[in-house]
């Protein structure tokens, strides 16, 4: 036989398995949903603080009395672990309602500081964020902070101090539902589920809110007698639910 048709028939023998290596991959693909439920242990609350004078020292005097206070009756009430940051301070000049006929002056800075339009005081702001473990007290810190001088209190979210240990228990259970849905497939379609070829995972997470608004301060002078313990207020919270969504594709087993 010459050499020519040596070489033929080699490569004739071996088309069928060439063929066979180049055969499309049988999978069985499924989606897998997995859901965590955790109950919160981080709280948010948001406030705001204003002082009142007649010039801006007196304004900002004052807002730093209501600081101290609302900061060391919060901490007390928490607990030394709580975090209280501050920010968005604004010292603004208030003039009387005649100016401008009564409605609020467009283009204040434009305005000239005389007559009806003159600078009779001015207000000082700042804006501020409460995240604490004790949970359980939020809602009555909402309520110590309007007693505290602060003119807005809201517990605004719930959160988990740990969002990626959720996020790997929620991945757990959606590789367990995605394989027993392939196990479904396959026993349907008559045919034995074989190992992992592919996994492509997507998250998704939760968080609640609550809003608790405080009532303006009461003034309370040295001479006055101690204050009565915080109103407590009470919340029952939904567990956070931390979702998991996993893509696997199993082989078909030969």
């Amino acid at each position: 036989m010459s050499k020519r048709w040596i070489l033929m028939l080699g490569a004739l023998a071996a088309t069928p398995a060439m063929a066979q290596d180049n055969a499309p991959q049988r999978l069985i693909t499924v989606v897998g949903v997995g859901i965590d439920r955790t109950q919160p242990d981080v709280a948010m609350l948001d406030f705001t603080l204003r002082g009142e004078g007649d010039n801006a020292d007196a304004a900002a005097s004052a807002l730093v009395a209501r600081q101290k206070a609302l900061t060391s009756g919060l901490m007390a009430l928490l607990g030394s672990t709580t975090d209280i940051t501050t920010s968005n301070v604004n010292v603004t000049e208030v003039r009387d309602r005649a100016c401008n006929d009564g409605r609020p002056p467009f283009g204040a800075a434009s305005t000239l500081s005389r007559g009806a339009c003159a600078v009779i005081g001015y207000i000082a702001f700042i804006q501020g964020q409460v995240r604490t473990r004790t949970v359980d007290k939020i809602a009555t810190a909402a309520g110590l902070a309007g007693r505290l001088g602060a003119s807005d209190a809201r517990v605004t979210n719930f959160a988990l101090a740990d969002p990626e240990a959720a996020q790997r228990r929620a991945a757990v259970e959606a590789m367990k539902d995605a394989r027993q849905r392939a196990e479904t497939v396959a026993t349907g379609a008559g045919v034995k589920l074989g190992e992992v070829a592919t996994i492509r995972d997507q998250v998704a997470g939760g968080t609640q809110e609550l809003y608790v608004t405080a009532q303006r301060a009461v003034t309370i002078t040295p001479s006055a007698p101690p204050p009565p313990p915080p109103i407590p207020i009470d919340v029952k919270l939904r567990p956070i639910e931390t979702r998991a969504q996993i893509t696997v594709s199993y082989e078909i087993a030969r």
